[in-house]
């Protein structure tokens, strides 16, 4: 029995002494900098720093010095961005606050410098037709790339936002408003309706002026003067009621264009009647809908003005499915896009060929897988504009055929319920938009151009040259835009109406290369 277990116990001992010792663990690495004041450069105290890998986050605090220092970190890709209240990090080319850097195993980065902006501010009142204070209403400030803010008026109609980034911006006061019908005085004073207003007394956003937050300043005395408008009635009926219907609603929400309040909403009667007052002029949607079953109306598109809006009428429809087949105009565009793959990494897994059907207004959005045969059926669709997206091909929607109704380009009109057969037709004749960006010195290095059609918005940057390209373009109607220095990238389309004066507009056709030269309008101009 010892010598059976002395065997085992040398046996044990030269399989350990075969076993290859573990890999030594790659030596750590560092990242420290300072954090200033773009403004004074000064350095700021207690600044968070975050540097973020692919699966953690590590950080640090600066101290009086402004210094920072961020220890021990496994060798990796990382983003490093800073902030602090009261303060905001400089936009890079890629339109973010963060900036990229690799770690390599025992990298000691000692010379990060990151200098954060101080924020701007307005202070003002908001004021009704009479000059005198108004309490409880929301103030915004709206900036073209998303940035803004929003608060509430005090008892004295005053409000403060701040926080906000360098750039121009618009104000908006929007007043509390009840949708009830104008009131009955027995002093003979008339109910006013104030509606949303732009500083100063502007219903339009295109008419508003736009003041500009400075770093580190608050302009003061930016009263807005409520303007007041009609009392509106809009009023209709809802048909295609089941039988018993309950919670059938209409929704009302302003065209992107518009200038009207947000999103409302109002309930059907059980005879179908509606009826909803005090909109704000500007264009909206209505569409019916109802909380017991699939069912909706077509979206119908109206214009507060002055006048009421009756007889109004939408019919309630349930849900449909609609089958067709998607046609390539070139074996081009039926190819699987092969995204690109990292070295060492596995291949990704096949793309599904797949069509996206996206609401114009409804917010539905439907996915449709090809079959093999180039079929789909897209199930439970609302009565609405869609815009129709290939998905895991090569190519672009050139056109969609309805019954018997053929429309160039992605649209596919579903209004009045199921069309009959679609066809999607499908090409790989894309188009391409190039050109140079000119600021007062020449050409522009690193500036931000935005391309906006029908589908959608593009951005790209330009190169050490001030070239700039884009290419997969689907034919259509573009706008060109190169937005001011540090205005950041556009959220809407409505908000490159701001830069009219440099736009350039592209009429792009199937296989076409254009080319246009942008200027860039210098900040604060």
């Amino acid at each position: 029995m010892l010598r059976t277990r002395w065997l085992a116990t040398l046996a044990a001992a030269a399989a350990f002494a075969q076993t290859p010792p573990p890999a030594p663990t790659a030596q750590p690495a560092s990242i420290a900098g300072t954090v200033t004041n773009s403004l004074t450069g000064e350095p700021l105290l207690r600044a968070h720093v975050a540097l973020r890998g692919s699966s953690q986050i590590y950080g640090a605090l600066t101290n009086g010095e402004g210094k920072f220092t961020i220890a021990p970190v496994p060798p990796g890709e990382y983003t490093l961005s800073a902030d602090r209240v009261g303060f905001v990090a400089p936009l890079n080319g890629g339109g973010t606050g963060v900036a990229a850097y690799t770690l390599g195993p025992g990298d000691k980065r000692e010379d990060v410098k990151v200098a954060l902006i101080p924020t701007g501010a307005f202070t003002g009142r908001v004021l009704d037709s009479r000059g005198e204070p108004v309490q409880g209403a929301t103030v915004a400030a709206e900036g073209s790339n998303g940035n803004g803010t929003n608060t509430t008026t005090d008892d004295q109609g005053q409000f403060r936002l701040g926080g906000l980034r360098p750039g121009k911006y618009r104000l908006r006061a929007t007043p509390q408003s009840l949708p009830f019908p104008p009131e009955v005085r027995s002093d003979g004073t008339p109910d006013v309706h104030y509606s949303a207003t732009y500083y100063p007394d502007s219903l339009t956003a295109k008419s508003a002026q736009r003041p500009e937050a400075k770093a580190g300043a608050e302009l003061t005395g930016m009263d807005i003067r409520l303007v007041a408008t009609q009392i509106v009635r809009v009023s209709g009926k809802v048909t295609g009621l089941p039988p018993d219907s309950k919670n059938v609603y209409i929704q009302i929400q302003p065209a992107a264009s518009s200038e009207g309040s947000g999103q409302e909403q109002t309930s059907v009667k059980p005879d179908g009647s509606f009826e909803y007052w005090r909109l704000d002029p500007g264009k909206y949607t209505l569409v019916a809908g109802s909380m017991q079953g699939p069912l909706q109306s077509a979206p119908l598109e109206i214009e507060v003005t002055t006048a009421p809006l009756e007889h109004l009428e939408l019919r309630l429809v349930p849900s449909f499915d609609v089958a067709g087949q998607v046609r390539f105009d070139d074996e081009q565009a039926r190819q699987l896009p092969q995204p690109p793959q990292r070295p060492g990494q596995p291949p990704p897994p096949p793309v599904q060929r797949r069509m996206q059907l996206r609401g114009e207004t409804n917010g539905q959005t439907v996915n449709a897988d090809l079959g093999a045969d180039d079929s789909f059926t897209a199930e439970k669709l609302q009565p609405a504009r869609y815009h129709v997206e290939m998905l895991g091909t090569s190519g672009y929607v050139k056109s969609v055929r309805a019954g018997n109704t053929e429309t160039e380009g992605d649209l596919l009109d579903l209004r009045n319920g199921p069309p009959g057969p679609v066809t999607v037709v499908v090409s790989s004749n894309f188009g391409e938009v190039s050109g140079t960006v000119n600021d007062s010195k020449g050409p522009a290095a690193n500036v931000l151009v935005v391309l906006s059609g029908l589908s959608g918005m593009r951005s790209g940057w330009t190169d050490a040259g001030g070239a700039y390209k884009f290419t997969h373009v689907a034919p259509g109607k573009y706008k060109l835009v190169a937005p001011e220095d540090g205005a950041g990238i556009p959220q809407r389309s409505e908000d490159l109406e701001d830069y009219e004066d440099v736009a350039e507009s592209v009429d792009l056709q199937a296989g076409d290369k254009i080319s246009r030269d942008l200027k860039q309008r210098l900040a604060g101009k």
